[in-house]
């Protein structure tokens, strides 16, 4: 019994146990924290949501930089430090309630900073704590326990929500992230702290200029952020629903159902055969910018919101970014750097761009919030859809593998 126990507790199962737990708490903090703040609002504006994002985005760009040194110095400090981050933001919402929406500036500075500090010494972990020959387990079986609670979470939560209050629904993700803190006291670094005092930033700027071909990731992020990764897109889809439909139920059940459909796309991607992906690839970016159309032609039909929304959930989200994108920069990263610390660094230095690129298409929406034209926000929706062209060229090109 005590050898399970031990086993249990190895770092890579401590790893994949925080990973699925920060996941289950996502759609707490994106999909019905939307809902939240615009029910809070006395004109269902979208404005507070907006802000939050757009002053998330701000804080995770500057803490990059600013963070950047003791981070790499003391990753499993901030890891941890991360998580408590987690436990405030959550503890806000839950004790401000109605009044959250006035106070969006206070979470975003929590959750900006519970992303770098999370995600840079994960990101070291993931390659200093995994061996190789487990690393296809680790990264396997971690995919199939977030997925699923990617499934399950947002029904989990609608029911709640719909037949309690965001109260109770808080009230489970506090006690989620406070399950975090408590499995990191069992993560015992052995190997990432050789590498604290290595790197700098003037090392990463150096390796950007030494490789031509690194620079090209900087472009993809950029309009990844202005398209996919819960840019302006995806919010627009998420706004369009919860006001055709009205119900966090619905909220919940359409994001499960998006998950589900993102996981088949995965593993239909994974059979195809590399002669076909291209096609594949561009007859499923089409309805990126058909569908905002369509919604902008009957702005009231649930079912065109649904579809809309479940699309770029699963497709533009899911699917786009968090897989083909993400692959893509992964396997210029191998090719042109042999050092797993130098790729990590790089990596985590390109995520400014894609926050870069997230302001600039959240904050086109607030503009049009602000000036009380918020009818064009499918119109803003079906104009960045057509990035998902030069999204699919970056990602599919040969060239841009070089």
């Amino acid at each position: 019994m005590l050898q399970k126990l031990r086993r249990l507790r190895t770092n890579e199962n401590v790893l994949i146990a925080v990973d699925v737990l920060l996941h289950s708490k996502s759609a707490f903090m994106s999909v019905f924290l939307m809902a939240f703040l615009m029910r809070s609002s006395l004109s269902s504006s979208p404005e507070s949501f907006l802000t939050y994002n757009i002053t998330r985005y701000f804080f995770i760009a500057i803490l990059s930089i600013a963070l950047l040194k003791p981070i790499v110095r003391y990753p499993l400090a901030a890891w941890r430090v991360s998580l408590l981050f987690s436990c405030f933001e959550v503890l806000t919402i839950m004790v401000l309630d109605q009044n959250a929406s006035y106070f969006c500036y206070v979470l975003a500075f929590f959750s900006g900073c519970e992303s770098v500090l999370y995600w840079r010494p994960k990101m070291y972990f993931d390659v200093t704590e995994v061996s190789n020959d487990r690393r296809v387990r680790y990264k396997s079986l971690g995919q199939i326990f977030i997925e699923a609670a990617k499934i399950l979470m947002p029904v989990i939560l609608g029911i709640v929500i719909t037949g309690s209050s965001y109260q109770r629904a808080g009230l489970i993700i506090f006690t989620i992230s406070i399950m975090q803190l408590l499995l990191s006291i069992l993560f015992r670094p052995t190997a990432a702290q050789s590498h604290r005092k290595t790197h700098r930033i003037k090392h990463i700027v150096r390796i950007f200029r030494e490789h031509h071909s690194l620079r090209k990731i900087l472009v993809l992020q950029i309009v990844r952020g202005l398209l996919a990764s819960s840019a302006g897109y995806i919010v627009v889809a998420q706004i369009h629903i919860y006001r055709s439909t009205g119900s966090d139920l619905d909220l919940g059940f359409y994001t499960a159902v998006a998950s589900a459909i993102s996981i088949i796309l995965l593993i239909f991607y994974r059979r195809l055969h590399k002669l076909g992906q291209k096609t594949v690839m561009y007859s499923l970016s089409v309805p990126a910018f058909l569908l905002p159309l369509v919604a902008i032609i009957f702005p009231h039909d649930p079912i065109v919101a649904i579809t809309f929304y479940i699309f770029a959930q699963s497709v533009i989200e899911s699917f786009f970014n968090s897989t083909l994108s993400v692959a893509r920069i992964q396997g210029i990263l191998r090719k042109h750097l042999e050092d797993d610390v130098d790729r990590v660094e790089v990596e985590a230095v390109s995520e400014i761009f894609l926050s870069i690129g997230r302001i600039a298409s959240q904050g086109l929406l607030l503009i049009f919030v602000l000036t009380g034209h918020q009818d064009w926000l499918l119109p803003v929706a079906f104009a960045e859809g057509l990035l998902i062209l030069p999204l699919m060229h970056l990602v599919m090109s040969s060239k841009f593998r070089q």
